[in-house]
């Protein structure tokens, strides 16, 4: 909920000492103010006379004997609320001035649950409190609970009920996993945190994420890419998932739907969207509504507290085709079925979502090369050779993948083994749209390249990424041929772990047929680094250094980051369907 920094003071009764008359009860009257407002408000209740007896207490009526001040955004320490309260005694003569209370709040007012002060003089007690508001009441409040919010660089300044400060950070982390933070890293720097914070542990929410092909389309956080839904698509399993990575200290206990964090969005670029449920908390789900970019913030009691960057795209359709080569024995055919391969294209969905990219199955069944149709729309098998599905050259071109091929839609063939023992490889690609480069820029920058414009990093700069060039064979023999291929070296293709494995491989030889390069390139012994560092597949960025799917080797328990730079590539290739 947005900032509410509001003090009540409250005069709730008066002990009688002295009622400073010979004979009788005196008949009292109070003048009182609160930051110079009368107490009450009206005149009518200002000149209420009060019979006062020594040793009784005087009760005060609420709310006409308290007062609400907002202090937003004020410095209390240099302009204190000032607290006043005289007690006089009505004579026939001359009225008897009994004594002037006078306070000043400041920035410490610690209270507990609230402070209660009692204050006196030789004729009388005054007992008042002072009340702060967190979360939009007065009233009773954990020592912590945090009553001012103050943007700060890289963080947020609170101070709490009880009168102590300290800096509060949140971090919405574009990669997923979220890479290793500290020195050293491919991380923004975070602000320095004082010995008392630094030893509360923050709350983290940055791990690899479990993907099945039972997992929903959005299963990935934070993607580069946030889809335009008509309202009656967007659902819990369709809108994108955007979540906290980090905060600090975890002792704030944000929840999901935490009515301290809210959150809005901003129009970079002409895109738009909605927020599906509460725009609060720790996790929205969100859904495009124009295309363009947006920036997600986050404001914590009113300060700002984290940004989010993406681009709001219509998905957009990549027709495939499977075909499995069957070797004439055991010893030369792929393990997979149509049904694992089903399995596999729905994981690697799951990753290419973030992206806005989806694998569809060709309605088309026209077959040729001997192709057999299977109960599954776009698998096909076919019965080859041995040497066309075993042990096959990684140079060239070869037949495996131009077989039952139909032009402009992706044909990947799921063969024994190449000669190198690779995962799979993408064989026939074309030129990218965009050229041979594509650049980006806006705040935080794409997967927080440094400079990442994430205060107190330096304000984010163009970030260029190398796109690799077509490869193609004989356009005019196989015009708009795409292609890749998927060998049994990605294990048994039934079990979980290694299904991943398998839609890892699509994913990522999918990136190189849209002209994505290897987000780190190598290994060459001959370098200093052992890394290719102009490598005819490296894309010229190494963040993340390890957690992007177009990384060249690393699992894909690790790698399943697809970011903003690549988002806008992969959408100029010809083999996106518009």
């Amino acid at each position: 909920m947005p900032a509410d920094e509001r003090i009540r003071v409250s005069f709730r009764r008066v002990e009688v000492l002295r009622d400073a008359d010979t004979f009788g009860s005196g008949e009292w009257y109070f003048i009182a103010s609160v930051d110079g407002n009368p107490v009450p408000r009206t005149p009518e209740d200002r000149n209420e006379r009060f019979d006062a007896y020594e040793h009784r207490p005087i009760p005060l009526l609420q709310p006409q004997w308290s007062m609400e001040i907002d202090v937003t955004g004020r410095d209390l320490n240099s302009n204190p609320v000032r607290v006043s309260f005289q007690v006089k005694d009505d004579d026939v003569t001359f009225d008897d001035d009994l004594g002037t209370v006078e306070f000043q709040l400041r920035r410490n007012v610690s209270q507990g649950n609230f402070r209660s002060f009692r204050t006196r003089n030789r004729y009388f007690i005054l007992y008042w409190s002072a009340e702060l508001s967190v979360q939009g009441g007065f009233g009773p409040h954990p020592p912590d609970s945090v009553f001012a919010t103050r943007e700060h660089s890289g963080s947020v300044s609170c101070t709490t009920v009880s009168g102590g400060s300290f800096m509060a950070r949140m971090e919405i982390c574009p990669v997923r996993p979220v890479p290793p933070d500290g020195p050293g890293t491919s991380l923004p720097p975070r602000p320095p945190l004082s010995p008392t914070a630094a030893a509360i542990a923050p709350e983290r929410n940055d791990g690899p994420i479990n993907v099945t092909p039972a997992s929903p389309i959005n299963i990935i956080p934070n993607p580069s890419a946030i889809p335009i839904l008509t309202a009656a698509e967007a659902n819990a399993q369709t809108a994108a998932r955007i979540e906290f990575s980090y905060y600090h200290p975890g002792t704030l206990n944000f929840t999901d739907n935490d009515p301290r964090l809210e959150w809005s969005s901003v129009a970079i670029s002409g895109g738009a969207v909605q927020f599906l449920g509460p725009a609060r908390g720790r996790k929205v789900m969100v859904y495009g509504t124009a295309e363009g970019e947006v920036r997600l913030e986050v404001h914590f009691q009113g300060a700002l507290f984290a940004s989010y960057r993406a681009l709001v795209l219509p998905v957009r359709q990549i027709l495939y085709r499977a075909n499995i080569l069957n070797g004439p024995s055991a010893a030369s055919q792929p393990r997979s079925t149509p049904d694992h391969v089903l399995d596999h294209i729905a994981i690697a969905n799951r990753f290419l979502r973030q992206m806005a990219i989806e694998l569809v199955p060709d309605n088309n069944n026209t077959v040729t090369h001997g192709a057999t149709t299977t109960p599954h729309r776009g698998i096909f098998r076919i019965r080859v050779a041995a040497g066309v599905t075993r042990n096959i050259g990684v140079t060239g071109w070869p037949r495996a993948t131009r077989l039952n091929y139909r032009q402009g839609v992706f044909n990947f063939a799921y063969i024994h083994s190449d000669r190198d023992g690779n995962l799979g490889a993408a064989t026939d690609y074309p030129a990218n749209g965009a050229g041979n480069s594509i650049t980006d820029n806006g705040t935080p920058s794409t997967s927080w390249i440094i400079p990442s414009g994430i205060d107190p990093d330096g304000a984010a700069g163009t970030v260029t990424m190398n796109l690799i060039d077509d490869r193609q064979r004989n356009t005019a023999t196989y015009p708009r041929l795409y292609a890749m291929y998927v060998t049994n070296a990605n294990g048994d293709p039934a079990v979980p772990a290694d299904q991943l494995t398998y839609a890892g491989t699509i994913a990522h030889e999918l990136g190189h047929v849209l002209n994505l390069g290897h987000r780190v390139e190598g290994p060459d012994a001959s370098t200093a680094t052992g890394l290719v560092a102009n490598g005819i597949f490296f894309d010229g960025l190494t963040t993340p250094p390890d957690e992007n799917l177009m990384h060249w080797n690393n699992p894909t328990t690790l790698a399943q980051d697809f970011d903003i730079i690549q988002t806008r590539a992969v959408h100029r290739s010809p083999v996106v369907v518009p």
